[in-house]
């Protein structure tokens, strides 16, 4: 026959039951009746659990009351089969009650944290400390739910890392321990509990770039690399400049680009400094990332030229000479002119820069147009405006051509002439133009194919100067293109000499004259003049009369013979150069006889 044994009190609402002479190994159901029946006259009772009895036939059940009961209102304890029927094994009346021990130490005379708590964050818990304490106990309540320990230990706080987005309240109690036993729980009040994530300030920007030199008065650019912001809301960045070395700074640009542009004031600064820094939705900064000193100069650039000059007519496969005047340029540094070109109304390529003020371009045959602009530059390698000239059509025309034997005839001594041929492939039309030391000789219309002679008389060759001469041809067809060719010459002659080509006849012969020769003639050449009066003579008899017409004095002619039919007057001028040096020339002679 089995036996209950002790029923023994642990607490208010816990009992235990002992139960021996059970039959080993069966499974076995205990229960504690209640002192009175509910409403209905049903019986009301508290599980003490389930247990099975071992080899020597004890069991041990743990129950606990419910429904606002303590073990003070149990008056029967059941043990009973574990199967469907649960028929009862034994049955025995109890008197359960507990009285709880007085604790050796007090309870907490305070627990403080705060009522509403970010449970992103720890949240601090502080309570009473209490003598005689050797340790306390601090438990948490989370969502409602029972008590758990999360701390024990001498201090009095306690930080709590194990909250959650999930938590929705909290409550906290603590109690006092020593070696004769605790305290009862001091419980704090439940606290809200929310879940926010602070913010976090952008990172600060990966670099800042600005150029090493700026120009006061003319924009340039400050450019950063992006921050980045772990809550994803950057909104932007904020460029500060300094003037003064970094010992103030004025923010100068506010927004969301990563480039700005900046213009100094002319004369502003001599050096220049920027940082940037990024920005949030809620106001929150990175830090700054600084650039390094720029040199400012404060430069003018040079004005454009006035003007700038191009051919009417340009050709294919020719050159043509491009010209501008000239810039100035305020600081005194103007270093010269960058020419540029653009074909066929392309963009435009720099052909030229230099201190010169001209151009010889090479224009390629089977362009269409053609443009030029021009703009000056300084010793700091900047560029004014440009003064741009007007569109000119390329003539690609093929070029008549001019073929001579040979392009110097060496040295002439009189009248002379050389052969050419002109030709030209579009057109049979040509206006062809000799020149003499660029003086036009005449002008005539030509055929292609043809061969003309260049003459020099013997009258263009006594006018034409010692030295090296030029003749010149040229040739222009009916589309305005135009060859010329020089042919050079020279003419070296030491002597002069001349006469009248018709004596002045006379009844008798002349025995008196006076002569008057306009001339230049220097220091060591030569200069004769001679008189006669039976010039019709196969041999005249000449007379020097140098010396009278130098000294401007009569002459007495002292010949009186003649074999011609008729007397005669004549005179001969004979200039002989010698070893004298510079310009020589007889430009006039006249005179009387009788």
């Amino acid at each position: 026959m089995a036996y209950i044994g002790s029923v023994r009190a642990t607490s208010e609402t816990n009992f235990v039951v002992l139960v021996y002479s059970l039959k080993a190994g069966e499974r076995y159901k205990c229960r504690g009746m209640y002192d009175s029946d509910d409403m209905y006259g049903r019986e009301e009772y508290c599980s003490a659990g389930t247990a099975t009895a071992d080899e020597d036939g004890y069991a041990r059940f743990s129950g606990s009351t419910s429904g606002g009961k303590t073990v003070a209102n149990v008056r029967q304890i059941k043990i009973l089969t574990a199967d469907a029927y649960g028929t009862t094994v034994i049955s025995q009346g109890v008197s359960l009650s507990y009285t709880p021990s007085t604790p050796s130490v007090t309870t907490p005379s305070s627990i403080s944290y705060s009522t509403s708590i970010n449970s992103y964050n720890s949240t601090r818990i502080t309570w009473g400390s209490v003598s005689g304490a050797t340790s306390y106990v601090l438990e948490r309540s989370i969502n409602g739910g029972s008590f758990s320990q999360v701390y024990s230990g001498t201090a009095t706080s306690y930080t709590d890392y194990g909250l959650n987005s999930s938590t929705t309240r909290v409550q906290y109690r603590v109690k006092a321990v020593n070696s004769g036993g605790s305290s009862s729980y001091k419980t704090g009040s439940t606290a809200t509990v929310y879940y926010s994530k602070p913010n976090v300030a952008p990172t600060v920007p990966s670099s800042i770039t600005v150029p090493s030199t700026v120009y006061g008065g003319r924009a340039f650019t400050v450019s950063w690399g992006k921050s980045t912001d772990s809550d994803g809301n950057l909104s932007g960045y904020k460029l500060e400049k300094s003037v003064n070395g970094g010992s103030t700074w004025t923010q100068i640009y506010q927004g969301s680009s990563t480039s700005t542009s900046v213009t100094l004031t002319f004369g502003e600064a001599t050096q220049v400094m920027f940082r940037v820094r990024a920005y949030d939705s809620s106001s929150a900064h990175s830090g700054y990332k600084a650039s390094g000193t720029s040199t400012v100069v404060n430069n003018k650039v040079p004005t454009a030229p006035q003007s700038i000059t191009v051919p009417l007519n340009i050709y294919g496969g020719k050159t043509a000479v491009v010209t501008w005047t000239a810039a100035t340029d305020s600081d005194g540094n103007l270093s010269g002119y960058i020419l540029e070109r653009s074909v066929n109304s392309g963009t435009y390529t720099q052909i030229y820069k230099g201190a010169n003020k001209s151009y010889s371009d090479n224009i390629t045959k089977g362009w269409n147009t053609v443009q030029y602009r021009v703009c000056a530059y300084d010793s700091y390698n900047e560029k004014g405006a440009y003064k741009t000239a007007q569109v000119r059509n390329i003539i690609n025309n093929e070029l008549p051509v001019i073929t001579t034997n040979s392009t110097n005839l060496g040295l002439k001594t009189g009248a002379f002439s050389f052969s050419y041929t002109v030709s030209d492939q579009e057109s049979n039309k040509l206006t062809v133009v000799e020149k003499i030391n660029g003086v036009q000789k005449k002008s005539f219309t030509a055929t292609s194919g043809s061969t003309y002679t260049f003459q020099i008389t013997q009258q263009e060759f006594i006018c034409i100067l010692n030295g090296t001469n030029t003749l010149s041809i040229t040739v222009t067809d009916t589309d305005s293109g135009v060859t010329t060719k020089n042919i050079t010459f020279q003419k070296q002659e030491n002597e002069i000499a001349f006469t009248l080509k018709t004596p002045f006849e006379t009844d008798a012969e002349a025995s008196v004259g006076i002569m008057n020769v306009v001339r230049q003639i220097p220091e060591g050449a030569d200069f004769i003049i001679e008189a006669c009066n039976n010039a019709y003579d196969t041999s005249p008899t000449w007379e020097d009369v140098t010396r009278f017409v130098r000294e401007g004095r009569n002459f007495i002619l002292l010949n009186e013979q003649k074999t011609a039919s008729k007397w005669g007057f004549s005179f001969r001028v004979t200039v002989t150069r010698n070893t004298a040096t510079g310009e020589i020339y007889i430009s006039s002679v006249g005179g009387n006889f009788k």
